[in-house]
């Protein structure tokens, strides 16, 4: 009722401001039983950046239309485009399809409704403000018991912009990418013939299961028969088989490539293979006995779960010499100083409080982990930072806190000098506060000992790894915990003073750095529009302390003190809201031309099918698994990757580079990693054409660059 009700007002709204509306959709074209429009993802287009349009079909029940293939009869959809001069439009993105018989025979194809999505690459010097008329031909035939061919003229106006601005179709989109095929499998398939029978081989090579049921399509016609029973059956518990038998174009004249897509019930993978060979997707997995599986680590490993927790403890540990988290260590460390005085129960309450903070926000994002997995999502350790959101609210406290040091504004009295009530009571809660921010800070790096302990715990069962991430959070805390045993260590530290003015300020520069490195992260994200949502809802919120902490101390009239928070306050909200919107727009705009864009430099996008291609004309690979808000990942570029002596050593080896960058969510790199018994990044792999994988330290340096590479080629 809700849905139709919203259908209803749209109606009555389009017949309302039907003018208006031309300009981001063409009219619905109706040949019955066929509804079909053009619509687009933005209403305003960048010069010289793709788009997306879509040709959205709704089908009365019981009919269909045709996949690219479709099967033993039928027609697919084509469109036939008029663009505007310089304008170019790309290939459709075709949906998984369905089975239909009629008469016997095997179709492929849609009913109900489907989503046909098409890029379109913007000619790079148009006007800005001008309106651009864009129309598209398309035909198709739609079946029942009995076929009918049909075709509509189509047609939608855009206008071009400095940029991109979602229309309100854009959530159709999103919808319709999630029927698209996954890029390659979580297994490896290999193609073979057999007689008259296509056989693929597929190979559990890593945690995810093969279906209990798989059926093949094939991308073109001719290669298979449709109407034939595929045969699909599990040899053992890691290797299955399916049979299909070859078309007769395909025996007379046999082609050696293979394309098409693997559909189960839990998903859809798309395949490319040279028949004979192994498919493209994915490389072969890595020995067992790889380095990071040896030494204390492998030991630890070994003992199942007591080693398990003890790797995450100690994991743990170390997280506090990581830069990401060092921010936050600062202002403990400051507070330590604050509270020598304290007892030996306060101390201890403080650092209760802190690891409470920290445990427990490692179980928050482990179970989220856990819960957006359970429903099929394929993500890592470090999600948090693949959203939007989590980016500006995470600037933001990170501004705020930056604010407050520096001295604009003040929050329960002076830092300095706190009288004794406040630091027994109110800054247990900033404890657990900090403990908060440095477990969302301190999560996503993957530190020595941490990568391959929480590779396990996110494959593992949900009890043992909700264990294990609770005690790695318990080992961030431990340096802490330690101090509040002993508060004695405390009078090591320098005595509190009149110094620690000028020390609180300059962390305050430290948070204003961890800053710019997040206006860096949404940038990466989000492009330049996200960096200047971000930054004016930061200006925003420093106008927002600058009015609290000049009109709301004590000295002022009450009614001063209230008008002023009660400002702050709005304007606090108005920021976030308007940086949240900002960003989220900007990622979503640049996530969906994400696929035109290219790695920095000599490096190019991984994907499995390139590893492949590399590998199989004879050249090495050399795989950075990275992201852009990972510490380690940025250094490890700087001080050995992304240098010449680095590039030098490449091209004398002969060595294909490639960047597998994890910045957003993508599901292709998170079971790259899963396979290496990893959640998060960094992760550096070396493969060689005789088969041989090399996985390095996750702290590099040129020289371990080049004597991994001396090794495993000479």
């Amino acid at each position: 009722m809700f849905r139709v009700i919203i259908q209803m007002s749209v109606v009555v709204v389009c017949v309302a401001l039907l003018p208006v509306l031309n300009l981001l959709q063409a009219a619905p074209s109706s040949v019955e039983p066929v509804r079909v429009k053009l619509i687009s993802e933005t209403a305003q287009v960048v010069p010289g950046t793709w788009f997306n349009l879509a040709l959205e079909f709704k089908l009365e029940p019981l009919w269909h239309i045709y996949w690219k293939n479709p099967g033993a009869s039928g027609l697919p959809v084509e469109i036939e485009w008029d663009l505007p001069a310089g304008y170019v439009a790309g290939e459709i993105q075709w949906p998984a399809p369905e089975r239909f018989e009629l008469g016997g025979l095997i179709n492929y194809g849609y009913a109900h409704a489907v989503t046909l999505i098409v890029p379109i690459k913007a000619e790079e010097t148009v006007e800005l403000g001008a309106v651009l008329p864009i129309k598209a031909q398309a035909s198709w035939l739609v079946c029942k018991e009995w076929c009918l061919p049909g075709e509509a003229s189509l047609s939608v106006e855009l206008k071009t912009g400095d940029r991109a601005v979602p229309s309100a179709e854009a959530s159709v989109f999103t919808t319709a990418r999630t029927q698209l095929p996954e890029s390659g499998t979580p297994w490896s398939v290999s193609a073979t013939i057999e007689a008259q029978t296509l056989v693929l081989t597929i190979e559990q090579t890593g945690n995810t299961p093969i279906p209990r049921e798989l059926y093949f399509y094939a991308d073109h016609a001719g290669v298979i028969d449709p109407s034939a029973t595929q045969s699909f059956h599990l040899i053992d518990d890691r290797t299955a088989r399916l049979e299909a038998l070859l078309a007769v174009e395909q025996s007379e004249s046999p082609s050696t490539l293979l394309t098409g897509l693997l559909q189960s019930t839990s998903g859809n993978w798309a395949i490319e293979a040279v028949i004979g060979a192994t498919a493209v997707v994915p490389v072969v997995p890595p020995p067992l006995d790889l380095s990071y599986r040896t030494g204390f680590e492998g030991l630890l490993l070994d003992l199942g779960l007591p080693g398990w927790l003890l790797l995450a403890f100690v994991g743990g540990l170390i997280l506090n010499g990581m830069p990401c988290v060092l921010p936050v260590l600062s202002l403990k460390v400051f507070s330590l100083l604050q509270h020598s005085g304290q007892s030996r129960a306060q101390t201890l309450l403080h650092g209760t409080a802190y690891t409470a903070g920290v445990v427990v926000s490692f179980l928050v994002l482990a179970a989220a982990l856990f819960a957006l997995r359970a429903v099929g999502e394929r993500i890592g350790w470090g999600f948090q930072l693949q959203s939007p959101y989590f980016v500006v609210v995470l600037t933001v406290v990170f501004f705020l806190f930056g604010l407050n040091l520096l001295g604009v504004f003040e929050i329960g009295g002076r830092l300095v000098g706190a009288d004794a009530e406040v630091s027994k009571r109110k800054d247990i809660f900033g404890s657990f506060g900090m403990g908060i921010l440095a477990a969302v800070v301190g999560a996503p790096c993957m530190g020595p000992l941490v990568a391959s302990v929480s590779g396990i715990a996110v494959q593992t069962d949900l009890l043992s790894g909700l264990l294990i991430f609770a005690v790695m959070g318990g080992g961030l805390a431990s340096p802490f915990v330690l101090l509040s045993i002993f508060p004695r260590l405390v009078t090591y530290l320098p005595k509190p003073g009149a110094w620690m003015e000028s020390v609180k300020q300059f962390m305050g520069f430290l948070l204003l750095a961890a800053v710019v490195f997040l206006a860096f992260v949404a940038g990466r994200l989000g492009g330049v529009d996200a960096v200047i949502g971000l930054l004016i809802g930061l200006l925003i919120l420093a106008l927002a302390a600058w009015i609290y902490g000049r009109w709301s101390l004590p000295v002022k009239p009450q009614r001063t003190r209230k008008i002023a928070r009660w400002i702050s306050l709005i304007l606090c909200i108005v920021a976030i809201a308007y940086a949240l919107r900002v960003t989220n727009r900007a990622y979503h705009t640049s996530a969906n031309n994400a696929a035109t864009s290219t790695s920095d430099g000599a490096w190019d996008a991984w994907s499995a099918e390139r590893v492949a291609a590399a590998l199989s004309q004879g050249h090495p690979v050399f795989i950075d698994f990275t992201a852009s808000w990972c510490l380690i990942c940025q250094v490890n570029k700087k001080v050995a990757l992304r240098t010449e002596a680095t590039q030098a050593l490449f091209e004398a080896y002969d060595v294909v580079p490639l960047e597998a960058d994890w910045t957003r969510h993508d599901p292709a790199i998170t079971a790259e990693l899963e396979r290496f018994g990893r959640s998060g990044v960094p992760l550096y792999v070396l493969y060689t054409p005789d088969g041989e994988v090399t996985v390095l330290p996750q702290s590099l340096s040129s020289g371990i660059v080049r004597k991994t590479l001396e090794k495993a080629l000479k």
